[in-house]
């Protein structure tokens, strides 16, 4: 049994290791163009099945996030929360945060929708990790190749790609490879309080919320 628990780990391990390098890249982000449209014109599948319409979120500042759970970069799911806190505390308008989950990156979340919540509070981050209230887990979603979601056909079209070369076609789990793709698991579109997109971040400018808070700070504070 004890082989076999060292085998799996390993293999999760191996899984977890695909993508960009893990480093500190705070200039790795560039900044949206304006678009005839907005998210709220968008509705999204929650993990239960219901459909959502992200009109919802009109007024709030939002942080989206396409996330895994068997990913280098899923220790930043410990960011999040207190991330929401000390914006929240800092201001008098709203912040969320809206994650959805993707099995395109070296299949590194291959969890059912109704598994995930399980999955990030047992597994990775684990050590009974609970989202925030303003932590808005979705259902998974496709964010490049042909099948990919609206929503993210809509952000990756009004934002500029953050690197020149976005990774190995080998590690990539979809088919029809555009330029403007997300790069991997956790990377990030902030948006402002009409809907619009504003700023796009690398999966790697992140410092524990560091490189994004300015960006944030500067959409709560405008009217």
């Amino acid at each position: 049994m004890f082989k076999y628990c060292v085998i799996a780990v390993c293999l999760v391990a191996a899984v977890a290791a695909q993508g960009p390098k893990m480093l500190d890249e705070p200039l790795r982000w560039s900044e949206c163009k304006d678009a005839n449209q907005s998210i709220y014109d968008f509705k999204v599948e929650t993990l239960d099945g219901k459909t959502e319409s992200l009109s919802k979120y009109k007024g709030q500042t939002l942080l989206i996030i396409n996330v895994a759970t068997f990913c280098h970069y899923t220790e930043q799911y410990l960011d999040f929360n207190p991330l929401i806190e000390e914006t929240l505390q800092n201001s008098n308008s709203n912040f969320t945060i809206l994650a959805f989950p993707c099995n395109q990156f070296y299949l590194q979340e291959p969890a059912e929708n109704h598994e995930i919540l399980n999955g990030i509070k047992y597994v990775r981050p684990g050590k009974g990790f609970q989202p925030h209230k303003n932590l808005h887990i979705f259902g998974k979603v496709e964010v490049n190749g042909e099948n990919h979601h609206p929503l993210f056909e809509y952000l990756k079209g009004s934002c500029p790609q953050t690197v020149p070369e976005i990774g190995k076609k080998e590690d990539f789990m979809y088919n029809l490879i555009r330029q403007n793709d997300i790069t991997w698991n956790f990377e990030k579109f902030l948006v402002d309080k009409n809907g619009n997109p504003r700023f796009r971040f690398h999966p790697t400018a992140w410092s524990k919320g560091k490189v994004v808070q300015p960006f944030i700070k500067q959409l709560m504070e405008e009217n």
